[in-house]
């Protein structure tokens, strides 16, 4: 996933960087489209979007394109060598937690038990699926969430790992975001 620097920052790798600007390229895209009149794209468009990037609808939805488009060139002049942003780690992070949040879901919600053989067992395949660290206490976490909402562990869980409170983390991250959305 991501390297905190001393700084509190992180390095992302070039294939990070380059997901997350082919991510915010396909949201100015579609925010373009849509601003043009063009047919809202098949389904498919979307659930792709969201299953590489959980919370990129989000972002669509709620971030305007100005802010997109800067996020965009944020990238373009981190990947030419320039600092990055902590959002960017933020939102990577946030990403790769939330896919291995939604791995485990899946698999644990029907379950009246889980034991900490079992959870380690998930850990590991949720982290090779997702691309993030996570272990038995994550899984333990998204089976029981705080106040019902994954949003809130995956912040959580960011929040510990960059320094910054969650609260911080969702205005940065998500700022058009109503405030009662996790």
């Amino acid at each position: 996933m991501t390297a905190p620097t001393p700084e509190g920052g992180a390095r992302l790798s070039p294939e990070a960087l380059s997901g997350l600007a082919r991510k915010y390229r396909a949201l100015a895209d579609l925010r373009l489209a849509r601003a043009r009149g063009e047919p809202i794209p098949d389904k498919q468009v979307f659930r792709a979007l969201a299953r590489e990037f959980p919370g990129a609808l989000n972002e669509l939805d709620n971030l305007p394109l100005d802010e997109i488009e800067r996020r965009l060139d944020a990238i373009a002049r981190a990947r030419g060598g320039a600092p990055e942003e902590r959002w960017m780690a933020w939102i990577h992070g946030y990403h790769a937690l939330m896919r291995a949040a939604l791995y485990v879901k899946i698999r644990v919600a029907r379950r009246e038990a889980l034991s900490e053989l079992e959870a380690s067992s998930l850990a590991e395949r949720a982290a090779e699926h997702a691309g993030a660290a996570v272990d038995a206490a994550f899984v333990m976490g998204v089976k029981a969430p705080p106040d019902g909402r994954l949003n809130r562990l995956v912040l959580g869980r960011l929040a510990a790992m960059f320094g910054a409170s969650p609260a911080e983390l969702r205005a940065t991250m998500f700022p058009g975001r109503p405030r009662g959305s996790g």
